[in-house]
């Protein structure tokens, strides 16, 4: 772990999806480093494990957890509201949790195609304007994308709504970075390929060996990988960084 072990105290950070897999490492990590954490995720019972996680390592500020599904945007507005009473505002926001549902392109169902495009577009847009509005009030903060090669290798092919969203993201961080600036509000997005210790991986432990091949590395991404890029992004170390990807894939990416 690098930075140091109160770098980000002070902070309240919060984490979608972060009952388990990349969310839960960021959590932990952030928590190390001193921030108030607040992790959220739709599953109450995977919520409270992750809280439990994190508090065992008896961090110097305990850990709070919401039941939050980016499908129901009103979640946003009172785990926010609540957030901002119990603990202060928002300072670091990661965008984590996404929906996928693989299909066919062209047999694609309609209606589940505008909710995954509704979870991870429309109400990534409107959390982030939610947030940004905080941190706009408390003199900044850091909203960090938690992105995908999904939209740069094809994979619309086979799960369009998750790999256009990703692509909508990354348009959202530009913006975001543009518009928070002069609030000094940064943005930023990590990218990454097959990620051992997630659900993505779960389901698919015969690719392991197939995506480690080609990453000129020689292994692939884990979680606390990714939740190390994340913890650069939203520290001080990263002040002047603003609008930028983050391709954490062991070099994966330039051989596309």
């Amino acid at each position: 772990m690098d930075g140091t072990p109160e770098e980000f105290r002070g902070t309240v950070a919060l984490i979608t999806g972060a009952g388990a897999g990349i969310g839960l490492a960021t959590a932990k990590r952030l928590a190390a480093g001193g921030a108030t954490v607040v992790l959220t995720d739709k599953h109450a019972g995977r919520l409270a494990d992750g809280v439990a996680a994190v508090n065992a390592g008896r961090p110097s500020r305990p850990a709070q957890g919401h039941v939050l599904d980016i499908e129901e945007r009103q979640d946003f507005d009172s785990v926010f509201t609540s957030v901002a009473e119990q603990c202060g505002p928002i300072g670091v926001y990661v965008w984590n949790a996404a929906l996928n549902v693989p299909m066919p392109l062209l047999d694609y169902d309609v209606d589940v195609f505008d909710r995954i495009t509704t979870a991870n577009v429309a109400n990534c847009w409107y959390s982030c304007r939610a947030v940004a509005k905080q941190m706009a009030a408390a003199g900044g903060g850091s909203v960090i994308l938690v992105g995908s090669i999904a939209p740069d290798i094809g994979a619309a092919e086979r799960e369009a709504p998750y790999a256009m969203s990703k692509a909508a993201g990354r348009a959202l961080m530009l913006g975001l970075a543009r518009a928070g600036g002069p609030d000094n509000i940064r943005c930023n997005e990590v990218v990454m390929a097959y990620v051992e210790g997630t659900r993505f991986a779960a389901r698919r432990p015969d690719t392991a060996r197939q995506f480690a091949a080609r990453t000129p590395l020689g292994r692939n991404a884990g979680v606390d990988d990714i939740a190390e890029a994340i913890a650069y992004l939203a520290s001080g170390r990263a002040a002047f960084v603003s609008g930028e990807v983050l391709n954490v894939t062991g070099a994966y990416y330039g051989t596309l």
